[in-house]
């Protein structure tokens, strides 16, 4: 453009809720409120207080949804007399329809990229502008849920920012005299590959004069800005003999220019302006970088070195806003903090973001998946397929010169019978026309002969559905397991579909963070029923605790991953919170992309980043005297080959005293590859009872793995599976006896896991696990020979498997081992605790102490055993009535007196 009109300000404003407004020509009207753009409704807090989303979603304070009409008067400058007037909306949400001067000029509907209209040659001099958002009424892009909710693409779904009516960003006039319509870089072998479409503007429908006008002299002047300062020119002849002028050229670089990746961002600038008679007609600039892209087999290869996707969704989540950011500041934080996490890569679900977020992950070097607005059916409703068609060619028209854009992808777990022709015909279009990305279906699902790689659910260690079946609950934890399975059939990259979802207790201190138009009573929800318990202090710990564990699950999940060959990478979900659909607190990071309490970005990047030292281990507990065996191995995406040397191993003790160490040598090692370095054995003969830590560090990178080590015991308990008055009475009269009842005679409470839960329990109709982890009260006298830390360690897979907690009902036992139940039930969980009842000592333990061949199970009986020996306790007192009530709620059922 060559001259611009700003908008952004007050503009008159009204609701239309009953839609009357085009039917009473409210086009010509004045509106008596008013409302700042850019801007939202919600922002503005138009309507009042509305409906509480309860545990479904963020709350939006003060909702609309329906017609709104803004306008506002503006003047065009004598300066621009006779050039012609675009309209440019950033990010408007909904359908806008646009009139000036009492003119309609036209409609439009895109959720992606700015909504441009042509006004014409406006006289110099006062004009209004006219424009009515409607964000009721969107094509079906995200019906692929329908019995559970009939919006869920994150484009527009209250699941996610909300559906905001408003528009945000840029706003303003553009004057040019003609139009450089489009302007695509492509890599070449010598320099860049240009696209040029221009377009002369002439309001003539029957004479028109720009191109038939003899006499005039078109050119084109190219200026390419690399990084270091230096410009490379080009002037071209242009030959304008009808309104549509494409050229094909291409503009040599220097051979030394530099190259753009994760490593080295290089960016650079291209200027092109058409000059008429030596004026100007139009100029436009975009960024590039030179980068190559491709498939090669299962790998992918950027500027020809293999690259693996380390990378967590966006699902436009901003809940100081309720709309994405429209500056870079905004995406510097959500962007930094993926990066402070060692990941790479970006995937968008079922929406695009606008210019920023791509500028700067530009300069940081990330590699962006974007996907076109939906989570639908495709194949079979022509509306949403030719809408699905026109939003890609909008996306890749206004972004797709932005090297971080390297993928896309129709959308999220798309569906239909006719899906799979619909989207092969897309990928053949595009993988033909455009070379700068790689092209997928669908993200998930399905598998397609023409997708340059594919996404599937599959290679993740908790699947929807598997419940107490999935890995890391079925069986303790090694580190064996890999995806070649899934890798192995497929002939093209393959990336881990959505991996994780582990979730935590939610933070309640962040409540006071929810200071914009989206609240969290979800939270409140949560607080207020803690509240009611008496247990509202417990929340920090609970988050904390179960954090420990989710950051654990996300590290197994990660190295996983990493230790499969040929793999393509990983997509997390997620990295950030994901507060709707039942809110899934899945992140260690929240939904303000901040660090939770427990999250240390430092010790994520130790098992994800571009060196990632492996361990493969058959298990992590042992009993003393047997081998502690692994493989070594190192996960190499880095710039540059590593240089021949060694990797160091060591063991350190829990007081960090170092038990054994060792080096293994390496040749040199190619980049973009998973390495075998060799084994490692550590002797238990003369490690005491209790956790240690193997260190491996190559390549300047280090990573740990806790392990056991259990003596053999054997424990002679009192213990009793039934607790009557016989019972009762041997307590009275000053024995100990520890209660452990069978799983099946407690009453059913929550369904015990050693994962924390998967999504959430209201999304997923109540999967197993139900449960968060567990708090070990390491105060406790038990854990002075019973190692273990506060929250959740691996060794306690075998305390938790097939096991029923107990609940305790806030009777006052003394906790030892509690149990995190989901904080939609807030039940009062535990393995272990005890109380005094009369002169005895009762331990009541959901744990099965007893059946030979668990160690961690032995040394745990033996803990007790010792602590009932000592002849002092700080154990609550019950009495025998109170004890007899719990038992009969919780192990029959019968009602509570």
């Amino acid at each position: 453009m060559l001259h611009e009109i700003e908008l952004s300000g007050e503009w008159d404003f009204a609701l239309d809720p009953e839609g009357q407004g085009l039917r009473a020509d409210w086009h010509t009207a004045a509106f008596e409120d008013s409302i700042a753009l850019p801007g939202t409704i919600d922002l503005a807090e138009k309507t009042p207080a509305g409906p509480s989303a309860g545990m479904a979603y963020l709350t939006r304070r003060h909702p609309y949804v329906g017609p709104a009409w803004y306008a506002r008067d503006f003047v065009v400058p004598d300066s621009q007399a006779g050039l012609h007037h675009d309209l440019m909306l950033e990010r408007p949400h909904g359908e806008v329809r646009v009139w000036i001067d009492g003119l309609e000029i036209g409609r439009d509907l895109g959720l992606c990229t700015p909504n441009m209209f042509l006004l014409g040659q406006l006289e110099p001099g006062k004009h209004r502008i006219v424009l009515r958002v409607d964000n009721s009424d969107f094509p079906n892009v995200g019906q692929a849920i329908r019995e559970k909710n009939p919006d869920v693409a994150h484009s527009t779904s209250e699941h996610t920012q909300s559906n905001w009516n408003g528009i945000v960003g840029a706003i303003r006039i553009e004057a040019r005299a003609g139009r450089i319509a489009r302007l695509d870089v492509t890599t070449g072998k010598t320099g860049i590959d240009l696209r040029i479409e221009l377009d002369a503007l002439d309001p003539s429908r029957t004479w028109p004069t720009f191109w038939t006008e003899g006499g005039h002299v078109d050119e084109l002047h190219l200026t390419a800005t690399l990084d270091d300062g230096r410009a490379v020119s080009q002037v071209l002849p242009l030959d304008i003999d009808s309104g549509y002028t494409p050229l094909d050229l291409t503009m040599p670089l220097p051979v030394d220019a530099a190259r753009w990746d994760e490593f080295s961002p290089s960016i650079h600038r291209l200027k092109a302006e058409w000059r008429r008679d030596g004026a100007p007609v139009d100029f436009r600039e975009t960024d590039f970088g030179l980068r190559h892209i491709e498939r090669e087999g299962r790998h992918i290869r950027l500027n020809g070195r293999r690259i693996f996707l380390r990378g967590t969704l966006d699902c436009c989540i901003f809940p100081k806003t309720g709309h994405p950011p429209m500056d870079r500041e905004g995406w510097r934080v959500a962007f930094g903090s993926v990066q402070e996490h060692g990941l790479n890569h970006v995937r968008f679900h079922s929406w695009c973001p606008p210019r920023a977020a791509f500028e700067v992950a530009d300069e940081l070097g990330l590699y962006l998946h974007v996907e076109t607005p939906v989570w639908c059916a495709l194949g079979s409703d022509p509306e949403i397929d030719a809408f699905t068609r026109r939003e890609a060619e909008r996306i890749v028209a206004e972004y797709g010169n932005h090297p971080s854009f390297v993928m896309l992808t129709v959308g999220n777990e798309v569906s239909g019978s006719g899906l799979h022709a619909w989207l092969e015909r897309f990928l053949e279009e595009w993988r033909a026309r455009d070379p700068r990305r790689l092209y997928n279906g669908g993200s998930g699902w399905p598998s397609l002969k023409r997708a340059d790689y594919l996404s599937k659910p599959e290679p993740r260690s908790h699947r929807w559905g598997e419940g107490l079946e999935s890995r890391l609950n079925a069986r303790p934890l090694e580190t064996e397991t890999d995806w070649s399975e899934w890798v192995q059939a497929e002939k093209v990259p393959l990336l881990g579909h959505e991996i994780g979802q582990w979730c935590v207790y939610p933070d309640l201190d962040s409540i006071p963070r929810y200071d914009g138009p989206l609240a969290p009573d979800a939270f409140d929800i949560v607080a207020r029923d803690l509240e009611s318990k008496g247990r509202r202090d417990s929340a920090h710990e609970k988050m904390m605790c179960s954090g420990a564990l989710q950051t654990a699950l996300y590290k197994e999940d990660i190295e996983a991953s990493l230790r499969t060959p040929d793999y393509g990478g990983f997509q997390l979900l997620g990295l950030q919170d994901f507060p709707g659909q039942g809110t899934a607190l899945v992140g260690v990071v929240d939904a303000f992309w901040s660090a939770k309490p427990y999250d240390d970005p430092a010790a994520f990047r130790r098992f994800c980043g571009p060196v990632v030292p492996l361990l493969l281990a058959p298990g992590f507990v042992l009993t003393k005297g047997a081998a502690f065996t692994a493989g070594a191995a190192v996960s190499l995406f880095t710039q540059h080959d590593l240089a021949a040397g060694e990797a160091r191993w060591s063991v350190q003790d829990r007081d960090g005293g170092l038990r054994a160490e060792g080096t293994i040598a390496h040749d040199l090692l190619q980049t973009g590859d998973l390495h075998h370095l060799g084994d490692i054995t550590v002797a238990t003969d003369g490690l005491a009872q209790g956790r240690y830590t193997l260190t491996l560090s190559v390549g300047g990178a280090d990573n740990s793995w806790d392990f056991w080590v259990f003596a053999e015991e054997k424990a002679d308990l009192p213990i009793v599976t039934s607790l009557g008055a016989a019972e009762l009475e041997r307590l009275m009269a000053g024995e100990s006896l520890v209660f452990a009842p069978a799983p099946e005679a407690i009453v059913p409470n929550a369904e015990l896991g050693f994962t924390t839960l998967f999504w959430n329990t209201v999304w997923t109709d109540g999967q197993p696990p139900q449960t968060l982890g567990l708090i070990n009260r390491t105060e406790h006298p038990v854990f002075s020979t019973f190692p273990a830390e506060r929250p959740s360690g691996w060794h306690e897979w075998e305390l938790l498997h097939d096991r029923r907690a107990l609940d305790l009902d806030g009777l006052g036992f003394g906790r030892i081992i509690d149990v995190i139940d989901d904080w939609n039930q807030n039940r009062d969980l535990a393995l272990l605790a005890e109380a005094k009842v009369g002169a005895g000592r009762l331990i009541v333990s959901a744990i099965d102490l007893t059946t030979p061949g668990r160690p961690v199970a032995a040394a745990l009986s033996s803990a007790i055993a010792r602590h009932l020996a000592a002849p002092e306790t700080d154990a609550p007192e019950l009495t025998p009535d109170a004890v007899s009530a719990w038992v009969k709620h919780t192990i029959t059922g019968e009602a509570k007196p």
